[in-house]
């Protein structure tokens, strides 16, 4: 296959596409189309080039996969070693676990699946994640290991465009119903929603439609047209738009256009040396620009950038990228037999040091205890990290049955019981969960993604158990509560007339992450921090329904917010894990202020 500068061309607008993007969505809100005209660039040449092989019966599975591995790994592992040392700078120790997660699973190409699990790729938290991006790598390994094999299999060129074009159709469907069905972020991941995409490519390279007199004929103005729809698919996309799926064929069958055009006059300006040349090293501006603004946007605690800050980023990026792609990329495309191992190695163990050497000098420059950095109380009764009812408090106790039911608010809520259960003698039962409270009767329909949805169902037995046994139920949840409107009447119409269920209210939530503010748990003079205190109350209706119920009744621990008055320091000790969440200091600190309102709602002196 002759080499084209125009594909060249192509991959310059895609890297331009999903750098725009990344820099802030409101730019080019449909730029993350960028990375599937990547994945139709790849199905289209590596089609062409391993076809041609066969054809001439030079082909080597081996050489290929090695071949792969010399275009992509060494400056992605020389990526990975430098985002550990800028990590080690300017991460703090909670967010450690994740990074190193992240970065075990990407190592392995397997970030898509991971990320699937974890993350929303237009997510808040996805912004500061580094190696966000790694999983269109991840998704693009995978996939070179299947389209060879494909190829040999199938030597009937007709057969394998039935069957890919089959193949695709249905994986296209597949794609859009399972959006549909609430799992977005899994599917936005998903090498079985994005392989259509590759086919699209491969389809086009071995039918060689380009080779068709019509086409060649038309071919300005369907080049042309291609350009228009993916502008059009740039501007016009959004995150919220049913994508991947169906969707994706627009700007797939778009760059289709231009690439089976390469005589076009279009063609011939993105062939443009200079054009070309940022295609040439696309692959470096893409593994670099996004760590650099994750690691900017982790460090500052907000997306957006200024201009000067915009200018900064872009800078870095090219300055990075031009490293890797003279010191890192090129040279490796050219190391042989043992010289290409050796380095390969050199890189792999340096990334194994970079992840002890991190762990251990954090420990050593901020040995944080747990307790006031992570949410360290209560996790086996909670959420994903559910393995039974856990009793807390004086467990001695044998009098009324106590549950604590809610979401991440009721888990922090924990210590507060706790201690003052140990001290005023009776304990409790507690069941608990992330974003979607611990309630009994929450219709699974308002749990989009179906990961919370499998924990929520994991919960639920044990929830109506409990629920049922009960004698006091105490309920806390985050913000105002109005999506569980409906859980909550259906719960108190079904309590019995001896159980008693007391809801108690939100305390404040700050408007940015003080552990990474403050960098350590006491409080550092020095850092002239301002925090912006936030406390939601309950839905008024959600209140009239709990006044209007004989046995429950509502603890408002508002009075007592003076409480926070130098937030989210108590005696310069932070209490607070982030932004939303008490610590377990924080936590009984509160206890010992307000804890009296509880023990006057428990009445268990009265009974």
């Amino acid at each position: 296959m002759n080499f084209r500068n125009d594909i060249q061309g192509l991959r310059a607008i895609a890297v331009l596409f999903v750098f725009i993007f990344h820099l802030s969505s409101t730019y080019l809100p449909g730029g993350f189309i960028g990375v599937d005209m990547f994945f139709v660039i790849s199905g289209y040449l590596i089609s062409k080039i391993v076809q041609s092989k066969i054809s001439d019966g030079k082909f080597k599975l081996l050489d290929f996969y090695i071949g792969r591995v010399k275009r992509i790994v060494p400056a992605y592992y020389f990526m990975f070693i430098c985002a550990w040392i800028i990590c080690m700078f300017i991460f703090v120790t909670p967010d450690l676990g994740k990074f190193k997660l992240s970065h075990f699973h990407s190592v392995l190409f397997n970030s898509n699946n991971y990320l699937a699990t974890v993350d929303n790729y237009f997510g808040a938290s996805a912004t500061e994640n580094p190696f966000l991006h790694t999983w269109t790598l991840s998704v693009e390994m995978q996939f070179y290991f299947i389209l060879p094999v494909l190829l040999l299999l199938i030597r009937n060129v007709k057969a394998l465009l039935i069957t890919l074009l089959i193949i695709s159709l249905s994986l296209f469907v597949y794609g859009t119903m399972d959006i549909y069905n609430g799992n977005k972020a899994t599917v936005y991941f998903s090498l079985l929603a994005r392989s259509p995409e590759f086919f699209i490519g491969v389809i086009l390279a071995l039918s060689r439609v380009e080779e068709l007199t019509i086409i060649k004929k038309n071919a300005s103005i369907l080049s042309f047209v291609g350009l228009i729809i993916l502008l059009a698919s740039a501007l016009l996309l959004t995150e919220s738009s049913l994508f991947p799926g169906l969707l994706a064929l627009i700007p797939c069958l778009a760059i289709g256009l231009i690439l089976i055009s390469p005589a076009a006059k279009l063609n011939q300006i993105i062939a443009n040396k200079k054009i070309a040349y940022i295609g040439e090293i696309s692959y470096s501006i893409y593994l670099w620009h996004w760590p650099i603004m994750a690691f900017y946007r982790y460090y500052n605690e907000r997306y957006e950038f200024t201009l000067a800050e915009t200018l900064l980023v872009v800078a870095l990026t090219i300055t990075a990228s031009l490293i890797s792609y003279y010191l890192i990329e090129k040279p490796f495309r050219r190391k042989e037999g043992f010289k290409f191992y050796a380095l390969m190695a050199v890189l792999a163990i340096l990334n194994i040091f970079m992840i002890y050497f991190t762990l251990h000098t954090k420990r050593m420059i901020t040995d944080i205890p747990e307790k006031y950095i992570l949410p360290s109380f209560g996790l086996q009764s909670h959420g994903r990290f559910f393995e039974h009812v856990e009793v807390f408090g004086d467990t001695t106790y044998a009098n009324k049955r106590i549950l604590l039911l809610g979401d991440s608010h009721a888990l922090t809520f924990k210590p507060y019981l706790n201690q003052l259960g140990k001290e005023h003698g009776f304990s409790f039962r507690t069941v608990t969960n992330d974003e979607y409270p611990a309630l009994p009767f929450i219709e699974h329909r308002q749990i989009v993604e179906k990961k919370n949805l499998d924990v929520y169902l994991h919960l639920e037995p044990y929830i109506h158990t409990e629920v049922k046994s009960a004698d006091i139920i105490l309920i806390l949840f985050a913000g105002e509560g109005k999506r569980w409107k409906n859980s909550i009447q259906k719960m108190l119409d079904k309590s019995t007339a001896q159980q008693r269920i007391i809801f108690i209210s939100d305390y404040p939530s700050l408007d940015r992450n003080p552990v990474r503010s403050n960098k350590h748990f006491i409080k550092d003079p020095s850092r002239n921090i301002s925090y912006k205190l936030t406390l939601t109350k309950i839905d008024p209706d959600i209140l009239t329904i709990i006044n209007g119920h004989p046995n429950s009744s509502y603890v408002d621990l508002s009075a007592y917010i003076d409480f926070f008055k130098d937030i989210p320091f108590h005696n310069d000790t932070l209490m607070y894990y982030d932004g939303s969440h008490l610590n377990e200091f924080g936590a009984e600190r509160f206890s010992t202020y307000s804890g009296h309102k509880i023990l006057e709602s428990l009445k268990l002196n009265d009974q």
